[in-house]
């Protein structure tokens, strides 16, 4: 009997691996094989569907049109399919909640699925909405009927993914991959064969699979990194780009309300997305959008004057507005009342409406007939529920035609004017005639911002050194976020965010208060004589004053509150005096205490004002403000955006007749942090001592009782050293 040898045994075993192995692999290819593609469920339906959006829409997403088509739909509609099939620009504003999004992805769908377009683009406002929509289309691929139905050869290789993204690496079908990809933000569509009842008139693509094999859907926020990363390679190796792309709705309340954001935003628009197709590549675009705020971006991109390539549309909720609205008052009386009834119950204020509907409906005429509550009779109640719930956002953002008077935005400084007010004198250089210093420093977890102004004694001058700590150098800052904070700094990284803020208030203040200033032409410099240092952020109010205790510069330092004193509000100057209290216009210097040392309260609305008037007032006349001369056209774009981040609306109080001018952000809350502290840095200005005079201002030979009397230049010389001493370091 022959006796097995240590080789046989190898090769034995070699033999055994190599069989396992094949058949573990075949076991592993049969259970990734998902088997031919089920026929398609109505090949009439699916055809109809082809040449129609309306009718896709209604076929594979009923739910999703709930109420009959408007006009405007139509229109919007019929432009998409233009785009889609023929190539276009085309953007549309139709009112908040009519459905644009839905339209939107329905269109990639439709687009997608038909391939008419190889490679349709969402661009939402940021990435999460973005990929909102991208979800949106998995779950109608995976879930909607009968499109699951209609076409199996995209809906049946996602479903046996069962929402498993990895396992599309490994999906077959007939023994070969079939190159799906199924992401957060894109879908690859599968490389398979058709069904066995595809028409013969429908054509295939290379290799005998289904059309739509490769076919990209992809998404990104609009300042998000996919814009430039949508260069799509396949696994076949072939590189595709974006042929259509949808702008669904691509900005926000916050980068509405900023112009820098808006000039950001469309410059995206203009370069980026419509470059996507690249070199020599042609790429239509699909807009739908909602005005925000008056020259925003997407109200620029709607005048047909300015861009003039986008076919821009407008429609509001209402075609026409009622013509009597003094009815529409008596109407909004009832219906308040209504609302404060517990539970609300609007039984009376329907009754009202139908009983008076002729004269209330009078002129008006609605854009969507149809769009209306189960509690509303009619959709032009609907449109007035809308306007008497906040009148800013019915003109924006259901008419898209933002309504300005001297009541809302129209009264706020205008960015472009601001940042053209230069002077021609570089940063840090003090204008002739500057008798004091001031600034102010405001302080947030983040960052820490602050303004350098100097002065004459008519209360003219301006800013003459501005910034942020730590400093940002990227294009596209507008404050909102930062890339290095206080906490990034290597000197305090890992400690608490206390030790962070005294770091960084230590290091602004070297800067701004521990050099001079030189003056124009004199050689002479001066220091800053007041800082007011913001102790309003409540994290960080007793660290402020102990910072401005213990910091060398602590003569010159105040902690500061600034204060909303509306027309409701009792005013400062009612405030009765204390003793060792000092007083001015919109400002109070508190009494020496042992705990907490002086701090300044002011009126933040009083000032803000104040500042507006001044950066209004042209070149000449006293209490003229004026920035530093430019090196570049865009220099003062961030402090000017920051100036226009609030608006004034003028308040009166019928009871005591009492009329203020109160600042409100814009919506959004865009950043307003350099406004504050220019604002500030004039408060600090009145503290030490400047007043303004309006007489003098007019020309008036009088001076005021208030304002302090004019010094010998002997005297003025005398000041001005002594604020020096003071100022200096201890």
């Amino acid at each position: 009997m022959a006796t097995a040898t240590a080789g046989d045994e190898d090769g034995e075993f070699e033999r055994h691996r190599d069989a396992e192995g094949a058949r573990k692999r075949e076991v592993s290819s049969k259970a990734r094989d998902i088997g031919p593609t089920p026929n398609i469920a109505n090949v009439q339906r699916r055809a109809r569907c082809r040449k129609s959006l309306k009718l896709f829409c209604e076929t594979y997403n009923p739910r999703a049109v709930f109420w009959d088509w408007s006009a405007d739909h139509l229109k919007a509609i019929a432009r998409i399919e233009e785009a889609v099939t023929t190539g276009a620009l085309y953007a549309y504003a139709m009112a908040r909640g009519s459905g644009k999004s839905v339209l939107c992805r329905m269109a990639a769908l439709w687009a997608m699925s038909y391939r008419l377009s190889r490679y349709p683009f969402i661009i939402g406002a940021t990435d999460g909405k973005a990929r909102e929509a991208i979800e949106t289309l998995q779950k109608l691929i995976r879930f909607g009927e009968p499109y699951g139905l209609d076409f199996p050869e995209i809906s049946f290789p996602a479903n046996k993914l069962a929402g498993i993204a990895n396992r599309a690496a490994g999906q077959m079908c007939g023994g070969e991959p079939t190159l799906i990809k199924w992401a957060a933000d894109r879908i690859v569509l599968p490389r398979v064969p058709p069904p066995a009842n595809w028409p013969k008139a429908w054509p295939l693509a290379d290799g005998g699979v289904v059309p739509t094999a490769g076919s990209v859907v992809g998404a990104s926020g609009l300042t998000g990194e996919g814009l430039r990363g949508s260069l799509e390679t396949l696994a076949t190796g072939e590189m595709i780009r974006p042929d259509l792309c949808l702008l669904d709705d691509p900005q926000t309340g916050e980068s509405a309300g900023s112009p820098v954001q808006n000039e950001k935003r469309l410059k995206l628009i203009m370069g980026d997305v419509l470059g996507m197709a690249g070199p020599g590549a042609k790429i239509s675009a699909v807009m739908p959008c909602t005005v925000i705020e008056p020259g925003d971006m997407i109200d620029q991109v709607l005048d047909r004057s300015k861009h003039p390539l986008w076919r821009g549309e407008r429609s509001g909720i209402l075609r026409a507005m009622p013509k009597n609205l003094d009815a529409w008052g008596r109407y909004f009386d009832v219906y308040a009342r209504c609302a404060q009834l517990e539970p609300p119950d609007f039984g009376e204020a329907n009754a009202h409406y139908v009983a008076h509907r002729a004269e209330l409906d009078a002129g008006a005429e609605p854009s969507w007939p149809a769009r209306k509550a189960d509690d509303e009779v009619s959709a032009v109640q609907h449109a007035m529920h809308l306007y008497f719930r906040d009148r800013r956002a019915f003109w924006a953002e259901y008419m898209n035609r933002p309504e300005v008077d001297d009541k809302s935005l129209a009264a706020s400084l205008d960015p472009a004017a601001v940042a053209a007010k230069v002077s021609n004198l570089p940063p840090g250089t003090l204008p002739h005639g500057t008798t004091r210093l001031t600034a102010f420093v405001d302080v947030g977890l983040s960052l820490l911002w602050y303004v350098v102004c100097a002065w004459d004694e008519r209360f003219s001058g301006g800013p003459v050194a501005y910034g942020c700590y730590p400093e940002q150098s990227w294009a596209g800052f507008t404050g909102a976020e930062a890339r290095v904070g206080l906490a990034d700094l290597p000197e305090v990284r890992g400690l608490a965010i206390e030790a962070a803020l005294f770091a960084g208030l230590t290091a602004v203040a070297a800067n701004i208060l521990g050099r001079e200033y030189a003056v124009e032409g004199t050689g002479a410099g001066l220091r800053v004589a007041r800082c007011l240092v913001d102790a309003n952020y409540g994290p960080a109010t007793d660290l402020v004053y102990e910072w401005c205790r213990r910091s060398p510069f602590s003569r010159v330092l105040y902690p500061s509150h600034g204060k909303f004193f509306g027309a409701r509000s009792n005013p400062m100057s009612n405030w009765p005096d204390r003793t060792g209290e000092q007083r001015g216009p919109g400002w109070r210097l508190s009494a020496p205490t042992a705990a907490r040392g002086r701090h300044v309260t002011f009126d933040t609305n009083h000032w803000k004002t104040f500042a507006a008037d001044r950066l209004r007032t042209p070149p000449g006349p006293a209490g003229c403000w004026l920035l530093p001369a430019a090196a570049r056209p865009d220099a003062h774009r961030l402090f000017a955006a920051h100036c226009a981040a609030e608006y004034p609306v003028r308040v009166t109080n019928e009871t005591t007749g009492r009329t203020v001018m109160e600042w409100q952000e814009r919506p959004g809350k865009p950043p307003n942090h350099l406004w504050d502290c220019l604002v500030g840095s004039a408060v600090a200005a009145g503290v030490e001592g400047l007043v303004w005079s309006s007489g003098a201002a007019a020309g008036s030979p009088t001076v005021p009782a208030s304002a302090r009397p004019r010094m010998s230049l002997k005297d003025q010389r005398a000041r001005m050293a002594a604020r020096r001493r003071e100022a200096a370091p201890r």
